[in-house]
C-alpha cells in the first residue's frame, strides 16, 4: 500500500516543485527588469542649503537618449557636481 501511495504522489510532487520553481524564476526576472528601469536621478532645488541643492530620487529614466526626463515639473540629471551647486548630465525618459 505504501509503495502505491509513493508512486502516485511522486509525479504530483515533481510537477508542483517544477511549477513553483518556474513562478519563482519569473518573479525574479520581473524584479530585475523593474530595478534596471529605475535609477537615481538628481533634481535641482535652489532653496536648499549650498551643498544639498541636488536632491536624489529614484526615477524611471535612462542615459541613452530620447525626451528629457522631466517628471512633475522637475528635470532630472545624472550627476551632482560643483559641491552640490548644480546638477549635470541630463537623463532621458524610457
Amino acid at each position: 500500500m505504501k509503495t502505491n501511495f509513493k508512486r502516485a504522489i511522486m509525479p504530483f510532487a515533481v510537477v508542483v516543485l517544477g511549477a513553483a520553481a518556474a513562478f519563482a524564476t519569473n518573479a525574479a526576472k520581473q524584479n530585475q527588469k523593474a530595478d534596471e528601469a529605475a535609477m537615481f536621478g538628481y533634481h535641482y532645488v535652489a532653496s536648499n542649503p549650498v551643498g544639498n541643492r541636488c536632491v536624489a530620487e529614484w526615477v524611471p529614466c535612462n542615459t541613452e537618449g530620447g525626451p528629457v526626463c522631466t517628471i512633475a515639473g522637475k528635470t532630472y540629471y545624472r550627476i551632482p557636481t560643483v559641491n552640490g551647486l548644480q546638477c549635470t548630465s541630463q537623463l532621458f525618459l524610457d
